[in-house]
């Protein structure tokens, strides 16, 4: 009798202890998704592309992908970052000329700050490279990656890139 009262106090005080980690979980996604849901500064025409199907053997694809600061203020682009470091992202600016790679945050470094102004009306191209041979042969199959604009207001534009790998 004495073992069953032990046991069921343990299951009692394991099921509140669940129920609080439940509760905090529930509160930190909420957090996160009051953070994401914050509107980036610039806007974007197109934010996804689907490359179909696409050979490791035949190398590197990319897409470019732009932002317009469509208001009448300055607005910044403060950091460019991927999802994956088999995705490379670079800035284009309006003379042609490149900022980056910019990768996968923690592998191979942090995401810097670029700090990039962009006057009213202005368009900033975003350069996504995805190497399907990054992660060899175990890399087959349907991919999504992603590509995080962040601006100085703490929006961020999302792009994504689809495809099939195949050998």
């Amino acid at each position: 009798m004495k073992k069953i009262l032990i046991l069921l106090v343990l299951v009692g005080a394991l099921a509140l202890l669940f129920m609080a980690g439940n509760a905090a979980s529930t509160k930190t996604t909420s957090s996160t998704e009051s953070q994401a849901s914050v509107l980036s500064a610039f806007t974007a025409p197109e934010t996804s592309f689907d490359f179909g199907t696409i050979s490791m053997k035949n190398g590197k694809v990319s897409r470019m992908f732009s932002v317009i600061n469509a208001s009448g203020a300055t607005q910044t682009i403060k950091r460019i970052s991927t999802s994956c470091m088999c995705t490379e992202a670079f800035l284009v600016r309006q003379d042609d000329s490149k900022i980056g790679p910019f990768g996968m945050p923690g592998h191979g470094g942090f995401a810097p700050d670029i700090n990039d102004v962009v006057p009213p009306q202005e368009t900033r191209g975003i350069e996504v490279v995805f190497d399907p041979s990054a992660h060899g042969p175990a890399g087959v199959g349907q991919i999504e990656r992603a590509v995080f604009v962040e601006d100085k207001t703490g929006g961020t534009n999302t792009f994504t890139i689809k495809a099939r790998v195949t050998p």
